[in-house]
């Protein structure tokens, strides 16, 4: 999105850093992953609250037509906690109820 290059630049370094560690954790039978959510309500900039006219533009880009939630990403950490995830190293689950980013 215009205007959000440097917030969405500083993501990467810790994408990076994951999938480094996975390699180099790897033969100790550790797994590292990251959990990427979009707009969460509830959490990071919209701890506050969501605006009427926010929430319907995330209608038009998700396919799910919702905003996710902070159940949706600690549902995720718990996928990544438990032995369900114990082959998965080196990834970055996208939460994003079918937008692309």
């Amino acid at each position: 999105m215009p205007g959000l290059g440097a917030y969405g630049g500083s993501k990467i370094p810790g994408q990076y850093f994951v999938e480094v560690l996975a390699k180099e954790l790897g033969h100790r039978g550790i797994t590292v992953n990251s959990i990427l959510p979009t707009a969460i309500e509830g959490a990071g900039i919209f701890a506050e609250g969501v605006d009427a006219a926010y929430r319907d533009a995330v209608k038009l880009y998700r396919s799910m037509a919702q905003m996710g939630s902070v159940n949706h990403v600690a549902a995720a950490a718990e996928y990544f906690a438990s032995d369900l995830s114990s082959f998965v190293s080196g990834q970055h689950l996208l939460l994003s109820g079918g937008a692309d980013r």
